[in-house]
């Protein structure tokens, strides 16, 4: 499979956010079992990497232990972090108010539990204040920086923190930031060689798997929109 090139060159050097580097990030072990949400594309499997597409905050980039595109995985501790990070990223106070039926058909909300353990960079909040980072400078940048951020995330996986790899970042959301709701981790998780897991390795619970355009997944959608004071635009014109 053939990807586009990594973009990590920053649009606005002069006048960029991001920090120019980080320091040897702690780290937190995700245990094995720890219930997780994602929505993803029914393209997809519910538990299949991003193969090394898109234009995300720390993805896609290349694993610098091998020069090869890494596959990601974003997922979030609730299910409404994982739609704000997705259906309604662009739905808070500083952007519209508007989401499009449209996107909601072949969109799924996952409730998974991990595998195995993983080891993460540790970029939360209270991690960021001692490092003496603001949370703009690394997990809250406007998305044209996020070449920047992703250029941060590939140094950050190069520095093995006591010898152990890492296999993610975790970091608080921004997008509940945004919306002005509790504060919420969120995860990048990379695949093969970081963190091997095979297709229908994540156990489901719950609901399982939901469609977000109708059923149960469709009213925790119109839920979140009253919250936000979003509209559902039937007809995307």
């Amino acid at each position: 499979m053939t990807v586009p090139p990594a973009d990590l060159d920053c649009p606005d050097p002069d006048g960029c956010p991001v920090a120019p580097a980080l320091p040897r990030l702690r780290t937190t072990t995700l245990p094995a079992g720890t219930p997780l949400y994602r929505v993803y594309d029914a393209t997809w499997g519910y538990d299949e990497h991003n193969p090394g597409y898109g234009d995300a905050r720390f993805s896609p980039i290349d694993d610098p232990a091998t020069a090869d595109r890494l596959p990601s995985m974003y997922l979030a501790m609730t299910p409404s972090a994982a739609l704000l990070e997705t259906v309604f990223h662009d739905v808070h106070q500083l952007g519209g108010r508007i989401i499009y039926e449209r996107d909601l058909r072949g969109k799924l909300l996952a409730h998974l539990r991990v595998p195995a353990a993983a080891t993460l960079g540790d970029l939360r909040d209270p991690e960021l204040e001692r490092l003496g980072l603001s949370r703009p400078q690394v997990v809250s940048s406007p998305a044209e920086h996020y070449p920047c951020t992703r250029r941060l995330a590939g140094a950050a996986l190069n520095k093995t923190p006591r010898g152990r790899a890492l296999a993610g970042l975790i970091w608080h959301s921004r997008q509940t930031e945004l919306a002005e709701t509790e504060r919420v981790e969120v995860i990048v998780l990379f695949g093969d060689p970081r963190y091997a897991s095979g297709r229908g390795s994540w156990p489901l619970f719950g609901p399982g798997a939901s469609s977000l355009y109708d059923g149960p997944g469709r009213l925790l959608v119109e839920e979140i929109a009253e919250t936000l004071g979003a509209i559902i635009e039937l007809d995307g014109s």
